[in-house]
Order: structure tokens, then C-alpha cells, then sequence
């Protein structure tokens, strides 16, 4: 019995240590320029950070069909990917843009976002509205202000966090796409953001 109970007991540990382990890995998902990706990173420093055999080098899109040389982190797990385009690009170093895209992904921002989140929650983060792109053109969605609220980036901060939400295109939904479309800034408090709720499908720091 003493011999069951010590394999029951080391098994209990060791499964304690890999949840753990899993738990720590998770923690250390955190999209910011002060501990994973700050200004001096290069695929160099990510390769040695998050494992060689998790970092690949690759033309990264760019918007209008246009692609720039850039590194990606598990670039083979939707949930774990990160893009990253280089100020230098030939000496693949020193970020211009740090960015996850997506339904969902397993990094959140410093301040707890993370893509799917909706617009309530958003605002419930920054503890305001805030403004944001009407929808329906190229850069639809994108938060142009967090007017002064909690999601504010500190003065003289390295990079600053930029996000963009998409609503449902459900046809249920065209009366309230209809009044907050187009190339125009718009409260995440109108009541027709507060009906489509839209969702987070791109973070990014810029540098």
C-alpha cells in the first residue's frame, strides 16, 4: 500500500509541476514592450527568449497586397502567433509593429486585453468610451482614442497599444452598421456601437 501511495503521490506532484509549467507559460504571454518585446528586440533575442524551433522568418502582409521582411512566433499555432515587422529589416531587429490578429490567441496586453474581447469589455477596461473608426473601409474599426481613460499609454512609453474591432455582419445588424460606417470617428457609447458590441480582431504595438 505504501508503495501505491507514494506512486499516487508522485504522480499528483509531478502533474502539479506541469500545470505549473503550463500555468507560468500562459502567464508569460503578455504583449508589451517592457519584458517580451521591448524596443531593442531582435529574432536574434526571440529566438533565445521563446526557442529557435519558435521563430521563423517570413514576408509579413502589410495591407494593399504589399508585404515586408518580418519574423513570426509559433507561427504553426493560430493561438500562440505573433508578427513582427523590423525597423531594420535586413538586420532583423528593433520592432516597428508587434502584432496578433485572429478570433482568439492565449496573449493579452498588460492591461488584460486580448482579441474577442467585445466593446463592453473594452470599455469596462479603459473605465470610459472611448472613439473608435466607423466600419465598412480599410482601416474600419480602429481605436483612434482612448480619450484619456485607464487604456491610455504612459508618457514616454516605448511602443503604445492599437486595437481594432469588427462587428458580427450579420443582416439582423445592417440598420446599425448603416449609422456608424465610413471614414468618420465615432463614441464606442453610441448606441449603435452598443448594439453590434464588436469584437477585438487585431492588437498591435507600435514603436
Amino acid at each position: 500500500m505504501q508503495g501505491i501511495r507514494a506512486a499516487v503521490i508522485g504522480y499528483a506532484s509531478l502533474a502539479a509541476l506541469l500545470l505549473g509549467g503550463d500555468a507560468a507559460a500562459q502567464a508569460a504571454r503578455v504583449l508589451d514592450c517592457e519584458s517580451n518585446f521591448p524596443a531593442t528586440a531582435s529574432a536574434a533575442g526571440l529566438a533565445d527568449r521563446f526557442g529557435a524551433a519558435n521563430v521563423v522568418n517570413a514576408e509579413i502582409s502589410v495591407g494593399e497586397g504589399l508585404y515586408e521582411k518580418g519574423t513570426v512566433l509559433f507561427a504553426d499555432s493560430a493561438d500562440d502567433k505573433v508578427e513582427i515587422i523590423w525597423k531594420d529589416a535586413e538586420g532583423l531587429r528593433l520592432p516597428r509593429v508587434v502584432r496578433i490578429q485572429g478570433e482568439s490567441s492565449n496573449w493579452s496586453t498588460r492591461s488584460g486585453l486580448s482579441l474577442g474581447d467585445d466593446l463592453r469589455t473594452v470599455e469596462r477596461f479603459n473605465r470610459k468610451p472611448f472613439r473608435l473608426a466607423g466600419f465598412s473601409w480599410d482601416y474600419a474599426g480602429t481605436v483612434l482614442s482612448w480619450s484619456g481613460g485607464a487604456l491610455e499609454g504612459a508618457a514616454g512609453a516605448a511602443c503604445v497599444v492599437r486595437v481594432r474591432l469588427a462587428p458580427d455582419e450579420s443582416a439582423d445588424n445592417v440598420q446599425w452598421r448603416r449609422q456608424v460606417k465610413g471614414d468618420r470617428a465615432f463614441s464606442s457609447a453610441h448606441p449603435a456601437m452598443q448594439a453590434l458590441n464588436p469584437r477585438i480582431y487585431e492588437i498591435w504595438l507600435e514603436y
